[in-house]
């Protein structure tokens, strides 16, 4: 997805609230490191609107991020609120399960886990203007979640699938995530789980993973080996470059990810299930989802 104008008052917003949850530095500080926010944002704008760059919105999200860790010192400022949301999402995960296998038809099943996966992904603390309801209101959520876009196609797409790549996204939302796999394990299906290797904003990674008990649910987990806030080809690990090359299909997670993914499609060549909550017009507007709600879409090659 190519940068909106309402993207650049997003980032300045979100970086703003992440200095805010610190609670030690000064104003003149504050005023400093917002200075520098604008300055990155300034230099990125300048290279896409005289073409040198391509304009993808969680690029931007990626080198701000990395700048206020560099300013905080701190190289996973979220590493507590991500531990606390994957232990609250792991007190309703069980019973949560149990919900989705009281479905005995296969696709009824999957959609139950879909719903758990796409109520969970409302939980986000990085999009400006968006309220996060509490992991505890997710069991009623899903429930009576209605899933937008052509949810037929994508449960065609991970049923016949025998080699799942999922691409996660938030801490405590990829708890609700295990649900997919555990309903798509089974047989001759492997499904893989691919989280980042260091901190972006409130996303699991490979130093809270094991809290999320991601490895009793997927049949490997790895991390891309960078703290970018998408699978960026050119950080990325190889061992995840072959891990999808040899998937039949990539489960991509929230809105970073669609953001980044849609523009490299054609180069990974593989199908894709884009599931996601809009949680703005930007995002509503491109990916077909009536904002505040939550649907997928589908890529073919």
């Amino acid at each position: 997805m190519k940068l909106h104008p309402q993207c650049i008052a997003c980032q300045v917003n979100v970086r703003y609230r992440d200095l805010e949850r610190v609670a030690n530095i000064s104003s003149d500080v504050k005023l400093h490191a917002m200075k520098g926010v604008l300055e990155i944002i300034q230099g990125f704008l300048n290279n896409c609107l005289s073409n040198k760059d391509i304009c993808i919105p969680t690029e931007l999200a990626t080198k701000l991020f990395r700048y206020i860790k560099h300013v905080l010192n701190n190289p996973d400022p979220y590493f507590e609120y991500k531990v606390r949301a994957h232990r609250e999402a792991l007190k309703i995960y069980e019973i949560a399960k149990k919900v989705v296998f009281l479905e005995k038809e296969p696709r009824i099943r999957l959609y139950r886990a879909l719903q758990f996966s796409l109520a969970g992904n409302l939980l986000d603390i990085g999009v400006s203007d968006y309220i996060s309801p509490k992991i505890e209101e997710i069991m009623n959520r899903a429930l009576d979640l209605q899933i937008y876009g052509d949810i037929d196609k994508a449960l065609n797409l991970l049923l016949k699938s025998r080699n799942v790549v999922m691409i996660l996204d938030n801490a405590g939302e990829a708890v609700f995530d295990r649900l997919i796999a555990d309903v798509l394990r089974g047989g001759e299906t492997k499904v893989y789980a691919v989280i980042k290797g260091g901190a972006f904003q409130n996303d699991v990674t490979v130093t809270d993973a094991k809290v999320a008990m991601l490895s009793e649910s997927f049949d490997g987990v790895y991390d891309t080996g960078s703290d970018a806030s998408s699978i960026f080809l050119q950080e990325l690990k190889e061992e995840v470059k072959v891990l999808i090359k040899n998937s039949d299909v990539i489960f991509s997670k929230g809105m970073a990810n669609y953001e980044y993914i849609t523009e490299v499609a054609e180069i990974l060549r593989k199908p894709i299930v884009y599931a996601l909550a809009a949680k703005c017009l930007p995002i509503s507007i491109d990916a077909g989802i009536p904002l505040g709600k939550a649907g997928v879409r589908i890529y073919v090659p």
